[in-house]
């Protein structure tokens, strides 16, 4: 049986994700992209064009999202859009009975993402969030090196992302500049981190931060100048009213410095700035009473690497020796060619995103086909978009907050705004 799904927004990610769907093709042919959806009509077109000349296949191509649920035969859609559409996009899916996988963050605000969560649940289809970096393989088993005690117990995290836009808006797309589109790279990149630090040190109490926004004017330049690697993906895509040079003001906050207590009594460091001119400083550390683990930079293939307590270092295949359970998910060992057990792996940064994507792809499809979940479902997709605005909330308060208060509603001065002017 065939799963037909449409891609709803065709600009960077959605060309990403479209390169996901290629490369899912050549190992399963379970899954078919039947329509690709945006609301320029050039741009849809430059996706289904490369998505029929990789696969044979051409998706239909549509400009309105209801215009494709009432047309088009489908079993599921992966939201692709900006941040404020997702949880639109999604409920109107699932109550016409259709699955949904939808990009990070899971919503725009926690009450967005409480009606995606509550709608998903009465209709019983499954709502998947494409959290992309716990997927790497390296990822997997520096998870798993943790559990099976290899640093022993854990007792701080660091996870620090220092860095310079040199004044530009973030990943030249006007909408990550405003708060309320949910802007801001300790929210629209910082998911991400959250995501890492609740999978690998487990759930989140309390989280205590200082933020701002250093740089309220920022300029439109090209995706050329502000993130050359991945311009090639980016540059058939339009964002109306906005020209490169144009001032833009940045609402969304910049900068983000948090203390974060898990529940299992560690510590962390939660950091993400783009304000950082002349250093440029990445750590992914967990350090246990055993020895420090460092975290290689996802989706670069690098093996992690412990220095224990007397010093040695161990890396690469030695780091397997450590957990001789491990093995890669079938799904994961298809995608890699058949690799079970790897320490390290050799890919360039679009194979690797598109075989990432692409299993994202069939996780989702098959929580809908067994009536089970998905590894990042509704649950997950919150708890990772909670931690990343309790950076935020506390930053409003001036006070420590417990993250649960930021999941259910009870802190929420920050989305309060967000809330109002998108009508939640």
């Amino acid at each position: 049986m065939t799963f037909n799904i449409a891609l709803v927004g065709c600009g960077g990610m959605g060309r990403r994700h479209a390169h996901g769907y290629i490369e899912l093709r050549k190992y399963f042919d379970t899954v078919s992209m039947s329509a690709v959806c945006d609301m320029h009509e050039d741009v849809a077109s430059a996706v289904a064009g490369e998505i029929g000349a990789a696969t044979g296949i051409s998706p239909e191509i549509y400009t309105d999202f209801d215009d494709m649920l009432s047309s088009c035969d489908l079993d599921g859609v992966a939201i692709v859009t900006s941040t404020p559409m997702h949880h639109r996009f999604a409920v109107k899916a699932m109550e016409a009975g259709l699955h949904v996988i939808t990009e990070k963050p899971m919503g725009l605000t926690l009450k967005a993402c409480r009606q995606m969560r509550d709608v998903s649940i009465g209709t019983g289809k499954v709502l998947a969030v494409a959290e992309n970096y716990r997927r790497d393989p390296m990822n997997r088993l520096t998870k798993e090196l943790i559990r099976n005690g290899a640093i022993g117990v854990p007792y701080f995290a660091m996870d620090i992302g220092v860095g310079s836009s040199n004044g530009a808006v973030m990943h030249s797309t006007v909408w990550r500049a405003k708060k309320e589109q949910a802007g801001g790279m300790p929210l629209d990149a910082g998911v991400h981190n959250a995501d890492m630090l609740l999978y690998l040190m487990g759930p989140v109490d309390s989280v205590f931060a200082e933020t701002s926004i250093f740089e309220p004017h920022r300029t439109l330049l090209s995706m050329n100048q502000v993130a050359p690697g991945l311009a090639a993906m980016y540059d058939h895509r339009r964002e109306e009213g906005y020209s490169t040079g144009d001032e833009v003001e940045q609402t969304a906050v910049d900068t983000a410095f948090g203390v974060i207590r898990f529940r299992s009594g560690a510590i962390g460091q939660l950091v993400m700035t783009d304000t950082s001119h002349g250093q440029s400083l990445g750590v992914s550390t967990i350090s246990g009473s055993k020895g420090t683990l460092y975290r290689p930079q996802s989706r670069s293939g690098q093996s992690p690497r412990i220095v224990t307590d007397d010093g040695n270092e161990v890396t690469g295949d030695a780091l397997l020796d450590l957990v001789p359970e491990f093995v890669l998910d079938k799904t994961t060992s298809v995608l890699w060619d058949g690799v079970r057990r790897i320490s390290s792996y050799d890919m360039n940064f679009r194979l690797i995103d598109s075989k990432i994507l692409a299993y994202e792809y069939m996780d989702m499809v098959q929580a809908a086909e067994s009536g089970g979940q998905p590894e990042v479902g509704p649950e997950e997709g919150m708890e990772a978009l909670a931690l990343a605005y309790a950076l935020l909330e506390s930053g409003v308060k001036g006070e420590p907050v417990n993250v649960k208060d930021i999941t259910d509603g009870s802190i929420s001065s920050y989305q309060d705004e967000i809330d109002n002017q998108m009508g939640i």
